[in-house]
């Protein structure tokens, strides 16, 4: 509970910003209203905070303080993503949770390709002994070597779960963007 309050802070913050006490009042008033009054008084509400954020921007035009990441922080997307979840609906938890999972495959996938190259860098001569082709690639440089030996790339794939596997191939048969 006390994440769910963390992660609803900031919302709480934007929204004291941009209200004053006499529309919190009004807030706390609206339940103790007649109920055919109560959708007259809601809009009214809504009213004068908009009234009053286009005040207050027009007085304040610099940046929002705190809502903004620093120029290098790079934003943490797993935190947005529960963040998010708090005012999401089961459909668009579930779309996050993808999006999360996703996050992680490519993760992992830089981080096989960081591990590549170390052992690249760290032993030269691993390449010769190892391909980093497909597995039909091993088998035809293993004919011509006279042995045959499993890939580079055929080891590192079998420590992908296998929704982690699916996720690097599709990326790897996705056409390169143009940029």
């Amino acid at each position: 509970m006390a994440r769910k309050n963390e992660d609803a802070a900031s919302v709480m913050a934007f929204d004291a910003l941009y209200t004053t006490n006499q529309i919190q009042k009004l807030k706390v008033l609206l339940p103790y209203i007649d109920s055919s009054m109560q959708k007259h008084l809601a809009v009214y509400i809504k009213y004068m905070e908009l009234q009053y954020t286009m005040t207050h921007v027009r007085k304040h035009p610099f940046q929002i303080c705190g809502c903004s990441l620093p120029d290098s922080k790079t934003p943490d997307l797993h935190r947005l993503c529960q963040e998010l979840c708090l005012y999401s609906s089961p459909e668009e938890i579930r779309q996050l949770e993808q999006f999360q999972n996703m996050l992680k495959t490519l993760e992992t996938v830089q981080e096989m390709s960081q591990t590549m190259a170390a052992m690249q860098e760290i032993f030269p001569g691993m390449s010769e002994g190892f391909s980093f082709g497909s597995a039909a690639d091993a088998v035809n440089d293993g004919e011509e070597q006279g042995a045959s030996q499993p890939s580079m790339m055929d080891m590192l794939m079998n420590m992908l779960t296998p929704e982690q596997r699916a996720m690097y191939e599709m990326f790897q048969n996705a056409p390169p963007s143009s940029e």
